[in-house]
């Protein structure tokens, strides 16, 4: 009987991966997530359901904005050719993989589901800068990404730190702002020197 508990169980995660990885995984986290929220939270009084909602989609918003990053700061690391643009890719790449880290773990212990790839967004700005060649216009590009991004991540990242459900959670907002508020300075130095 256990079996088969555990094989309907891997089942249902089965489909909720499966049906997180379409056109755009970010929106169908969120649906995902917003859908158990509905389901599970039947106590709830409706603003606690519209917190834990957001909550939810502040958590989705970071791991897919994560994602972008790092895939941007990985062809950057790569193509670069101003030094500083390449070494700031790699910092910011070494910041957002252990932010991602920690996002994952707290997302499964609050049970948000995350996007299994990257957003409709996410490919379309990474499909741009993989298009450019290498040279001053591609180190600019990279860093006009990367202010917006990490301006976004910095405004998402507050926004969560305000509705945190727990310590951790706000903890780590409060952490990712700062981290990406430096991150976005940084860019938009380095971007002020290039022009």
């Amino acid at each position: 009987m256990k079996s088969h508990f555990l094989s309907l169980a891997l089942l249902a995660s089965t489909i909720t991966l499966y049906n997180c990885s379409g056109n755009n995984s970010t929106d169908k986290a969120e649906q995902l997530n917003d859908e158990r929220i509905e389901k599970q939270a039947i106590a709830m009084g409706s603003d606690a359901k519209e917190d834990a909602k957001r909550v939810a989609k502040y958590i989705v918003q970071l791991s897919a904005d994560q994602t972008t990053s790092l895939e941007l700061c990985r062809i950057a690391s790569q193509k670069a050719t101003n030094p500083e643009v390449r070494s700031l890719a790699q910092q910011t790449m070494q910041a957002h993989q252990q932010d991602d880290r920690q996002l994952r773990l707290l997302a499964k212990q609050i049970n948000v589901l995350l996007p299994v790839e990257q957003s409709n967004d996410g490919k379309k700005l990474i499909d741009k800068l993989n298009g450019l060649e290498r040279g001053t216009a591609f180190d600019l590009e990279y860093l006009d990404y990367m202010t917006k991004l990490t301006d976004k991540m910095v405004d998402v990242s507050d926004d969560l730190a305000d509705t945190a459900p727990t310590d951790d959670v706000k903890k780590f907002a409060k952490e990712a702002k700062s981290s990406n508020k430096d991150l976005y300075d940084r860019a938009k130095q380095s971007k002020n020197a290039l022009d």
